[in-house]
């Protein structure tokens, strides 16, 4: 992957450890794609040339130097999604308003039910209505920031995981 890309580009990449192994199994055994587990979405490219991302994680919604995300071979983004100039700059707007917000533990844990086939009823509820929950994981913060900039987007909500933007990705599903 070349850097630097436009603002608002979705990054889905693959970290380590056990809980993204975790989001990759249920991806897998809802026979989804599972090759990432983790969103992120470009930012800027300061003058040194190093692109940056916002995301969300378990420490709150925060910035990103995604160089490693870039150099990754795990990595795939949505460049090819047409996005125009100052789309990407609202999206990336919503992005930087949405710093610091907390993750959102509960949607994780519904995630892994529904993975299972459990639905817990009413917890997508709160984006309802148009407002942010005040938490949020890193694929349902990046399907928030495009909804409010319009961008076509998968579906979801809060329930929106990385397996969703993946397969937005490769079925090129915004030709759609």
């Amino acid at each position: 992957m070349t850097a630097p890309l436009q603002p608002g580009t979705v990054l889905c990449t693959r970290s380590p450890g056990f809980g993204s192994w975790l989001i990759r199994f249920g991806s897998a055994i809802r026979g989804k794609p599972n090759l990432q587990n983790h969103v992120a979405v470009v930012h800027h490219a300061d003058k040194a040339g190093t692109t940056w991302a916002i995301e969300g994680r378990p420490g709150g919604a925060g910035w990103k130097d995604a160089t490693g995300y870039l150099n990754s071979k795990w990595t795939i983004s949505n460049a090819a999604q047409p996005v125009t100039e100052k789309q990407g700059g609202q999206i990336a707007h919503w992005m930087e308003a949405l710093l610091g917000s907390e993750y959102d533990w509960q949607s994780i844990i519904a995630d892994g039910l529904a993975d299972l086939g459990i639905r817990l009823p009413g917890w997508e509820e709160k984006w309802a209505d148009g407002q942010v929950n005040v938490q949020a994981v890193c694929s349902s913060l990046a399907a928030y920031a495009y909804a409010k900039a319009g961008v076509p987007h998968p579906p979801g909500g809060r329930g929106c995981q990385p397996s969703d933007w993946t397969t937005w990705i490769l079925t090129r599903a915004w030709e759609s």
